[in-house]
């Protein structure tokens, strides 16, 4: 989807159907390279990227951030709350190592372990103690020694050095992991999660993967995301192991579904299934763990809205679930409930330059 420019290439869609998105003049159903700032060649030495709900934003290899697409909430970080078909850079930041985005907010990291977030603030997702959004990067407060950001759509986390996270933000369905229901405007650590060697954060709910293989979640369960076994219309406000699962080395959180990919190169799905982005050749919700048809080799996963990603070792990426848009890029806009492959029109993926990309490993 290209709608507010999202893409990156200088233009935005029009819909034919603008309350299903669907028929996007500008949208692109196979992958495109995003054009660079002023619209002179092509955004280069990156070294990581993200994408918000309707904006995306991208690490370059000396520190600074670049974003682009949807800005009302001031998400792009460049001052104004203008949207941009093209990269702007995000003012004030430097010596950036990893980025956060998920909602209509945008999280950074700099070298120094803390953090800095812009965009949306409704329910203190910022973590600046305030409920102002802002179009400048502020820093997060109390936050120091942070090495891995994350966010969801109302709420924001970081691991910190100790391989333990802290949560802050709108927490209604228990998504900051303290116990509670209570939004918090700065930090507050999750309970009961030690020796956490990677997190990802979907859109109410939150997965953490534990150094011996084990996967934890919590937050929102009403599509069984949680992977207990059942779902709920009260989600769950400490972390929970998800059952089932073992011998796993990444997760990944989508809007109302999960992922996460075992050591022997298998990827893993359960949640919400109504686009079929569980991958298991059906459209029916699973509160428990199934196996994606048909994928071997994975060696890395995303699962975003309602559509998942997975990069094999041989450098193709794979797609399924939703795609009214294009987002599968295989150059149709046909749902698919197995994965197809992505067509790129010219070279695909290698396997070190993905793991370098948060956009996939969060």
């Amino acid at each position: 989807m290209n709608w507010h420019g999202r893409l990156g290439d200088g233009t935005t869609s029009v819909f034919s159907d603008p309350v299903h998105f669907a028929g996007g003049s500008n949208d692109r159903h196979t992958p495109i390279q995003v054009h660079g700032p002023t619209n002179v060649n092509y955004l280069s030495s990156i070294t990581a990227i993200m994408a918000g709900e309707s904006h995306s934003f991208a690490l370059k290899s000396d520190g600074t951030v670049w974003a682009w697409g949807w800005n009302a909430m001031g998400q792009l970080g460049d001052g104004t709350f203008a949207d941009s078909y093209l990269p702007v850079q995000v003012s004030g930041l430097y010596s950036i190592t990893a980025l956060g985005g998920r909602g209509y907010h945008s999280l950074a990291l700099r070298s120094d372990g803390t953090v800095w977030a812009w965009g949306m603030n409704s329910f203190g997702q910022l973590g600046d103690g305030s409920a102002l959004s802002t179009s400048v990067p502020v820093q997060v407060v109390g936050l120091t020694g942070a090495i891995s950001v994350t966010s969801g759509y109302q709420h924001s986390l970081a691991m910190l050095a100790g391989h333990t996270l802290v949560a802050w933000g709108n927490n209604g369905h228990g998504q900051l992991g303290d116990g509670s229901f209570a939004v918090s405007y700065s930090p507050m650590p999750v309970k009961g999660l030690t020796n956490v060697s990677q997190f990802s954060a979907g859109w109410d709910h939150n997965l953490a993967l534990r150094s011996d293989g084990t996967v934890w979640a919590w937050g929102d369960n009403f599509w069984g995301e949680l992977g207990q076994g059942f779902s709920s219309t009260v989600g769950i406000s400490v972390p929970v192991q998800v059952a089932g699962l073992s011998n796993m080395i990444e997760v990944s959180g989508g809007d109302f579904h999960s992922a996460a990919l075992r050591s022997d190169g298998t990827v893993w799905t359960w949640g919400g299934n109504f686009n079929g982005q569980l991958g298991n050749g059906t459209d029916v919700e699973q509160t428990t763990p199934v196996p994606v048809l048909g994928l071997t080799n994975i060696v890395a996963i995303a699962a975003r809205d309602h559509h998942d990603l997975a990069l094999k070792a041989d450098g193709t990426l794979w797609a399924w679930g939703w795609n009214i848009n294009g987002q599968l890029g295989d150059n149709t806009t046909f749902d698919r409930n197995v994965p197809v492959q992505v067509l790129f029109p010219f070279t695909t993926f290698t396997p070190t330059a993905w793991l370098h990309l948060p956009l996939i490993r969060q």
